[in-house]
């Protein structure tokens, strides 16, 4: 049977890849950590180069471009390059795919370079069904450097088979220059824990970070938030928009620190946190926080914790509204400051459809 060959669903992967193909002609195929050239369809203005065994083919790139390498180990290393020419109309997608028991002393370590100028949207998808209730602990390392002028809009989100014995670690560093604008997306709805590190620096005037994130969670999930944001030039705006939905015994953590150097005047930057619980059980600490050296800055930010509004209940249902519909609908709405970002109109969908019938669960 196939099953013996590999322990990865491979119905699953191929209806991923089925559907990716359709959708865009860019895509990269990363198996335990290696590009596999033959299934990716890489286009013109995109170098994928690999690393594995310490320093080699990209070593002096690293080095030059990416301040904080020296952190980290270089085996087992992945460049994936964007050249200035590159303007994809459609998303570059990015599959890794864990067919193997996961070593817990090794890391994935990945390095994007978005030239100057370039301009791309990229979806990356995490797959990993291994059929074992062993503990599996993944550890990713993932380092962005955008030179300047350079536009990056990146989603993350879960494939529909991550486990409960699943425990991401997503160590991200983000570097951006001059005139440079980003966006990140995180959606988190599957079982497991994932644990976030980011790290986000503004080197060059003019930078712009924006990170987006929406959870709907469920069961015994964690989900936590580690998040530095140092503005260290003038006239750099950062925004964080986080938000969740928890339900069971489902958890989270947002600590967040924006960091104002003395020199980055006219900075600014708001942090976001908004949580409804649903259940006795579930938990949310949240912790926004601001460190100021400047004196000419526009900072703000905001936390809340709650539950569904009674009172906008009882009107949807004075109006007609059932109790479970209704909460769904206060609960999308709740989560729109993020899904309504999502520029690519089938990814919405996708994440549309994934909230509807969670929420649709949870309001149950």
């Amino acid at each position: 049977m196939m099953e013996s060959q590999s322990n990865l669903d491979i119905n699953n992967m191929e209806n991923t890849l089925r559907s990716i193909m359709q959708e865009s002609s860019a895509y990269l195929i990363i198996k335990n950590g290696s590009c596999d050239f033959e299934l990716s369809n890489i286009p013109n203005g995109v170098n994928v180069l690999q690393e594995s065994g310490g320093k080699g083919s990209f070593a002096n790139i690293l080095a030059n471009e990416f301040k904080f390498v020296e952190k980290y180990d270089q085996n087992n290393s992945l460049l994936i390059e964007c050249d200035s020419s590159l303007s994809l109309i459609k998303p570059l997608y990015i599959i890794f795919l864990n067919e193997k028991p996961v070593d817990p002393q090794k890391s994935y370590n990945n390095f994007y370079l978005i030239r100057e100028g370039a301009q791309v949207t990229i979806i990356e998808k995490q797959m990993g069904d291994l059929k074992t209730t062993k503990k599996q602990d993944l550890n990713i390392f993932s380092n962005w450097f955008l030179e300047n002028n350079a536009t990056l809009t990146y989603y993350s989100h879960e494939s529909n088979n991550k486990r409960p014995n699943w425990s991401i670690n997503n160590n991200i560093m983000i570097r951006q220059m001059g005139n440079s604008s980003s966006s990140f997306f995180w959606f988190y709805w599957e079982d497991g824990v994932t644990n976030n590190d980011i790290e986000v620096s503004l080197d060059g005037e003019f930078a712009a970070c924006n990170l987006y994130s929406a959870s709907l969670l469920l069961n015994s999930t964690i989900v936590n938030h580690n998040i530095r944001m140092n503005h260290n030039s003038a006239n750099c705006e950062s925004n964080q928009v986080y938000k969740g939905v928890f339900n069971d015994n489902s958890s989270s953590r947002f600590n967040s620190l924006v960091y104002v150097n003395k020199h980055a005047q006219k900075t600014s930057s708001t942090q976001q946190n908004n949580n409804i619980i649903l259940s006795d059980y579930a938990s949310v600490k949240s912790n926004p926080q601001l460190e100021i050296f400047a004196d000419d800055v526009k900072c703000a930010h905001g936390s809340t914790i709650g539950q569904i509004d009674p009172k906008a209940l009882f009107y949807l249902q004075s109006r007609g509204i059932g109790k479970e519909l209704g909460t769904a609908m206060l609960l999308r709405g709740f989560l729109s400051d993020v899904v309504d970002e999502i520029v690519d109109l089938k990814l919405k969908d996708l994440v549309l459809n994934k909230f509807y019938k969670l929420l649709n669960k949870s309001s149950t």
